[in-house]
């Protein structure tokens, strides 16, 4: 892959489910390339993209906390993600790798996950309305390259219910 194909951007999409129990699709231009089903804790919910299939387990305790596991190995954790008191949070990689989440700018609706050595990586908008209207998605600056990157895709779509979830229950903001 040549350096100019790595910089590309790529967009994607977030859709709502049609009923009720069937997951989020994430689409590109060519269809369906991702999956999420949220499931209200203690169950696990579950996603997928690119046949890796993944666990995702969060708590909204006073510290709210997510961790991903593969379904192949669900005892063995792939990440962590942990929020901050000023809004967003980190995840860190099983590998070492850490990535920051945090809004793209003060006043806009896109939230990104930011490589600590590197340029926004994946960034999520939803349009101001409901949930149901999903969320568009924005791979850059080389980032379709990296090997957290389909975990990442997966993790900023939960992240995003997740908030929706603790606002409806009354709970602080995760982003």
């Amino acid at each position: 892959m040549t350096a100019s194909s790595e910089s590309k951007t790529r967009d994607l999409a977030w859709q709502y489910p049609g009923q009720e129990g069937q997951p989020f699709i994430l689409r590109d231009d060519s269809g369906e390339i991702g999956w999420l089903i949220f499931r209200e804790e203690p169950a696990a919910s579950t996603g997928g993209y690119g046949g890796k299939r993944l666990l995702f387990h969060y708590s909204t305790s006073l510290h709210p906390r997510v961790t991903v596991a593969s379904e192949e190995d669900p005892q063995h954790i792939i990440a962590e993600f942990l929020t901050c008191w000023t809004g967003g949070g980190w995840v860190s990689f099983d590998s070492g790798v850490r990535y920051r989440w945090r809004k793209a700018h003060l006043w806009g609706g896109a939230w990104c996950f930011t490589r600590m050595d590197q340029q926004a990586s994946v960034c999520l908008s939803q349009e101001s309305g409901p949930l149901m209207q999903g969320g568009k998605v924005r791979v850059c600056c080389g980032a379709a390259d990296q090997p957290e990157t389909k975990i990442l895709l997966l993790l900023a779509w939960f992240l995003r219910i997740m908030d929706f979830e603790m606002l409806v229950g009354g709970l602080f903001r995760v982003g």
